[in-house]
């Protein structure tokens, strides 16, 4: 039975894997986007961006050669799986982090009545294109995260099963999102943002807790989330426990 630091790293990548599939990538449309690869025995996977000045998906042998050549991903996640290794050469490469989330996740979440909203908050499936395009502008003014969402995307992904968008709207107005990504293993959050205006009302919570709520009722397998360092408080109090660590790197390139 996979560990709890296993099913956070699965399901991001799983998750990652996902979107390149949608956006091209192995496909032969050579998409500038997000993958992951494996590289036995020098790190685990790692899941960068493509730019465009690599014409093809890097595979596991060529990655290391690729990156000293000069033909350098625009940023790259890394777990802290064999940090050890990896964030040296990652740094002899000029590579430095620049942001951390915190694998969290929760398993036996207990099942009872569904939390009551208050007056005037609804949470609903973004389904009417009104509700994705007030999804899509919280999600990109607010996170920072190597995925850029556009319209064309957001439709391709919540029309594969295992992807929801929900958003949680007060009065009427969406102000809190959340993406949902369900594997046989596990369930994964992924773009949980709050406008910035509605921020510090309790909305990211309530939204979280309805999945929780809504989850519950359909699988024993265990929720991960990646929190900000800002965030982990929040989650802490929703039962979720930390787990591991995952880094943001970018290249930092001296003007010559």
């Amino acid at each position: 039975m996979n560990s709890l630091t296993d099913h956070i790293r699965n399901n991001l990548y799983a998750f990652y894997d996902c979107i390149s599939e949608l956006c091209g990538i192995n496909t032969g449309k050579q998409m500038p986007w997000s993958v992951s690869v494996n590289i036995p025995g020098l790190w685990p996977r790692l899941i960068y961006r493509i730019n465009s000045d690599m014409l093809a998906p890097m595979v596991s042998d060529n990655f290391t050669e690729w990156i000293k050549t000069g033909h350098a991903p625009e940023l790259l996640i890394a777990s802290d799986e064999n940090i050890r290794q990896t964030d040296p050469f990652l740094r002899q490469q000029g590579f430095y982090p620049f942001a951390a989330w915190k694998g969290m996740a929760i398993s036996n979440i207990m099942h009872h009545t569904p939390t009551a909203l208050p007056d005037g908050i609804e949470i609903i499936r973004t389904q009417s294109s009104s509700d994705r395009e007030d999804w899509l502008k919280i999600v990109n003014s607010e996170l920072l995260a190597p995925l850029n969402m556009d319209k064309a995307l957001l439709e391709g992904i919540l029309s594969e099963p295992a992807f929801e968008a929900y958003i949680l709207k007060n009065k009427g107005v969406g102000v809190s999102t959340i993406l949902t990504f369900t594997t046989k293993d596990s369930m994964g959050l992924y773009l949980l943002a709050t406008a910035q205006k509605e921020q510090k009302k309790g909305y990211a919570g309530m939204l979280v807790q309805y999945i929780l709520d809504k989850y519950a009722y359909r699988s024993n397998n265990p929720i991960i989330l990646h929190a900000t360092q800002a965030g982990e408080p929040l989650y802490l109090k929703l039962g979720f426990l930390p787990i591991n660590q995952f880094y943001l790197y970018r290249q930092l390139k001296a003007d010559l």
